[in-house]
């Protein structure tokens, strides 16, 4: 009966050191959250990360439309099979609009209240400044970088309703509808997923990595706009005449 008690009295003094152990466990990862870079409360390294997926996705769909309009696809003037510009899409997007159902601008909710009117009314936002972005975002870039370094990033004569080669109705409703897609049913979902499975270290390190061999390779490209003056194409692969 002794020995019991003993038992249970060791066993209870055990329960406050586990209980400091474990309070000491979380207050050190509460300092570690504290200390990760956040904009508008999510992490900057998850954003970076997902901009990379962003660049890959965008280099396949650049070459699917290559594919589809030229019969051949190539490597979109990089070494890696990233477009970077479309990385800066996620944090773009992010910042202006927040969430497509209660939008927000830079962080600002545009509606006090969210009610079935202002979540279509948000989406309708959305959708119309993701067109806008992408309209006036290829007709500025192609035109200046043109006017620049002389050389033609692409061309979109061959598409009807075209303002100048570099902007048109199809590409338009094409790359704003793919990208407005992608922040309604894809954004959140996959920072939610990457905050809730995926260790932060292990993350930081890869999108480290990753983005100074991204930065090397966009390097490479404007070098050769400006001394070259042409966009250098590493491969080409013939899919179909």
């Amino acid at each position: 009966m002794q020995e019991q008690n003993q038992t249970a009295t060791i066993q209870e003094q055990a329960l406050p050191v586990c209980e400091q152990a474990q309070t000491a466990e979380q207050a050190q990862n509460s300092q570690s959250e504290e200390k990760r870079l956040k904009l508008f409360g999510v992490e900057v390294v998850y954003l970076c990360f997902l901009g990379i997926l962003l660049a890959f996705i965008g280099w396949v769909a650049e070459n699917a439309a290559k594919l589809v309009t030229t019969g051949f696809i190539d490597s979109r003037f990089h070494v890696l099979p990233f477009v970077p510009v479309y990385g800066i899409v996620v944090f773009a997007v992010y910042l202006v609009f927040g969430n497509p159902d209660d939008i927000a601008f830079f962080g600002r909710r545009a509606f006090k209240q969210q009610t079935v009117k202002t979540k279509i009314l948000s989406n309708v936002i959305c959708l119309a400044c993701s067109y806008a972005a992408v309209f006036f975002g290829e007709l500025i870039v192609g035109n200046a970088m043109e006017a620049l370094t002389g050389v033609q990033l692409w061309n979109y004569t061959a598409l009807p309703l075209t303002v100048t080669q570099y902007a048109g109705l199809i590409p338009t409703l094409g790359y704003g509808t793919g990208a407005y897609l992608l922040v309604k049913f894809a954004l959140w979902p996959s920072i939610r997923l990457l905050q809730n499975k995926v260790n932060y270290k292990i993350i930081r390190i890869i999108t480290v990595i990753v983005s100074l061999f991204l930065i090397a390779d966009e390097l490479a490209m404007f070098l050769n706009f400006f001394i070259l003056g042409e966009g250098p194409v590493y491969w080409t692969w013939v899919i179909f005449a």
